[in-house]
């Protein structure tokens, strides 16, 4: 899902600043990170910090560059792979226990999470008007039980609709559940629909949505490569006392990039949801579709759109029925009156 609309409003300008924001700050982060732990002398079992800035030159600087420049290329590609190994697809052998481990945990804790919000939502309808939360006498217990309320509809937020739907991780089930719920009320799929739809959108918004993706995609390369930073410490550092525990810097990082993640997924799925609420009738204009009368008719119009889109055939083999808009017609020049020519009448 986070790639849905890579490239639809591209342009040099445009990948240059994607590449420089995702990819080449965070891999000059970690280029950096890298360089300090080997001046540091810690490989050799000698760590002195002082050693750092000791005999620079600026052959250093040149190679610090190009390996940053290396790296970001060589991780570009990889973007959207990164994106989804975080959401929680881990189809490998190695991974496929661990996924199916993670998956149960948030299954159960979104039951969890479901019957405590039920109960709280009981408690609170079964209370007189004057004990209500809002109600100047109101109680502890209500106001506890309000709190739980809401505390409990925000974690479930985070999860999609149905439970069988649950992936292994917070930000690809943060994504599955806008995925599933944007357009879903006018019966459009964003992931048929988004791509083909962003070519009708305004600039302005095109640019909001790509500025949330930026950020979710800058968040998630700086956990990955925190994680990274944090693993690399330990063999630098283990012989090296309480400075083992720097690698608790970049895991910090990592762990607060990606819970940033997590919320900026939110942010990029309301702003597909948007695109779409605002754009999907110059869609149908583009197709040459006509507009429904009411939301009804839009849904189920869309459901046969969908599978136009995906070049779906049909169960009955016969193809799917859509009424398209003519063509306007341009009205036709109006061309100046001739005059008529004079009669031989005229002409004596």
């Amino acid at each position: 899902m986070a790639n849905l609309i890579t490239g639809a409003s591209g342009g040099i300008t445009r990948i240059g600043r994607y590449f420089t924001v995702v990819s080449v700050i965070p891999s000059a982060l970690f280029a950096t990170y890298l360089y300090l732990l080997m001046r540091s002398g810690a490989w050799d079992g000698r760590l002195d910090w002082s050693k750092v800035f000791d005999g620079l030159k600026l052959t250093d600087a040149v190679l610090l560059t190009i390996f940053t420049v290396a790296g970001a290329l060589a991780a570009n590609p990889l973007q959207f792979m990164l994106v989804q190994f975080m959401e929680g697809y881990w189809n490998g052998p190695l991974l496929r226990p661990l996924a199916l481990s993670r998956t149960l945990h948030h299954r159960r804790r979104c039951l969890t999470i479901q019957d405590r919000m039920g109960a709280s939502a009981w408690y609170l309808a079964r209370l007189d008007d004057e004990l209500k939360p809002s109600a100047p006498d109101t109680t502890v217990e209500a106001l506890r039980a309000d709190a739980l309320n809401a505390e409990m509809r925000r974690l479930r937020a985070g999860y999609p609709d149905r439970p069988e739907e649950i992936l292994p991780t917070r930000l690809g089930n943060m994504l599955r559940r806008h995925e599933r719920r944007a357009g879903s009320m006018y019966g459009i799929d964003p992931l048929v629909a988004l791509p083909r739809m962003a070519m009708t959108a305004q600039p302005e918004e095109l640019t909001y949505l790509n500025n949330q993706r930026t950020q979710m995609e800058l968040a998630v390369r700086t956990a990955v490569l925190g994680l990274l930073a944090a693993v690399v410490t330990v063999p630098f550092m283990w012989r090296e006392g309480a400075w083992l525990l720097l690698a608790l810097v970049p895991y910090g990082i990592a762990y607060a990039s990606y819970r940033g993640a997590v919320a900026l997924a939110a942010e990029y799925g309301t702003a597909i949801a948007t695109l779409i609420d605002m754009n999907r009738f110059a869609f149908y204009d583009r197709l040459r579709l006509a507009h429904p009368e009411d939301i009804a008719q839009e849904s189920a119009r869309n459901e046969i759109l969908m599978q136009v889109l995906q070049a779906a055939p049909p169960a009955d083999g016969r193809p799917p029925f859509l009424a398209y808009v003519p063509p306007a017609q341009q009205p036709q020049e109006q061309l100046p009156p001739q005059e008529a020519a004079p009669s031989p009448a005229d002409e004596e």
